[in-house]
């Protein structure tokens, strides 16, 4: 299974979604904003990334973008998310997503499209 890292200033949410993932058996890791997410993606290795996109210090849209200027972090799959449709159509036109998720999401489309993340090359 993956190892995923949930960036999310919705703790609540994160700590969700990472046991649901968790009971898949995922090994999952939590950061609420995208400085924390980058920085946690300098000291480890993850599969696949999961983010909201408006965060306090630094948004997903943000983090996406620092870790596309980072040549070890730029081939790691973003999966978007958020609860304003416009905007992740706006965001993932300016930077390179795996897949986007409009909140909420129902846990069997979260699966699929963690599954076609995971499986595009």
């Amino acid at each position: 299974m993956a190892t995923i890292l949930i960036v999310d200033d919705e703790f609540n949410l994160a700590e969700l979604l990472g046991e649901l993932l968790a009971l898949r058996g995922h090994t999952v890791a939590l950061a609420l904003n995208g400085a924390q997410g980058l920085e946690h993606l300098k000291n480890h290795t993850v599969d696949l990334v999961i983010s909201d996109v408006m965060m306090p210090i630094m948004s997903g849209k943000d983090m996406v973008a620092a870790m596309q200027a980072t040549p070890e972090l730029a081939g790691i799959p973003v999966i978007l998310m958020s609860a304003v449709p416009h905007l992740l159509t706006a965001v993932a036109a300016e930077v390179p997503l795996r897949a986007t998720l409009l909140k909420p999401f129902a846990p069997t489309l979260l699966y699929a499209t963690i599954a076609r993340a995971l499986a595009e090359p």
